[in-house]
């Protein structure tokens, strides 16, 4: 058993390294291993979370991306640079990490329609989880439901790109009852920041 162990580490080890072994048992030639183990660099991690005093922290040491809230953008350049200053410490790269931020998105023709898809789609929440639980959902985005037209969505995320935006996961809360807002948003956001 242990010399069918060793033997099968080694010819992973072969492929991993896309090397060619001709033997009496196994012949590896080509042999396609993914994923492939750690790298150099190792795993990129993702660190969510704006905790200043440890989350912020643990991000610059670790982390190629982050993501913590853009919607209050005083508040977001205050946690970007004291995520520069941990990375200073730390000594790691502030311009290595990837800073990204989540919103619920709700667009449409008009500001009022685009809150109106909102409001319709808070009311269905309630239906299903309750007031409270919707209330606190809702409240967990704070600022980063992002309700308007798409002229309005892309002076907002430019806004937040010139002080270091650099990746931005859209969730489109009403899109299992309607993809007119996630469809609007692939036509003139993305093109538009592009």
């Amino acid at each position: 058993t242990n010399l069918r162990i060793v033997t099968g580490a080694l010819v992973t080890g072969i492929a991993i390294t896309g090397q060619r072994a001709t033997g009496v048992h196994y012949q590896v030639d080509g042999a396609i291993v993914r994923p492939l183990p750690i790298q150099e660099g190792g795993i990129p991690i993702w660190v969510a979370g704006g905790g200043e005093q440890v989350t912020l922290k643990i991000a610059a040491k670790y982390a190629r991306y982050t993501n913590f809230g853009a919607g209050d953008i005083d508040a977001w350049v205050r946690k970007s640079e004291l995520l520069r200053e941990h990375c200073e410490a730390a000594g790691t790269s502030f311009d290595a990490i990837t800073r990204s931020a989540n919103f619920n998105v709700s667009i449409a023709a008009t500001e009022q329609a685009a809150q109106d898809v909102f409001d319709d789609w808070v009311r269905r929440l309630e239906r299903v989880v309750g007031a409270e639980s919707t209330a606190r959902y809702v409240g967990q985005f704070g600022t980063g439901n992002l309700i308007g037209t798409p002229e309005q969505i892309v002076a907002f995320l430019r806004e937040r790109e010139a002080v270091g935006l650099d990746y931005t996961i859209a969730y489109f809360p009403n899109v299992a009852n309607d993809r007119a807002g996630q469809e609007l948003f692939e036509r003139e956001v993305i093109p538009a920041l592009a």
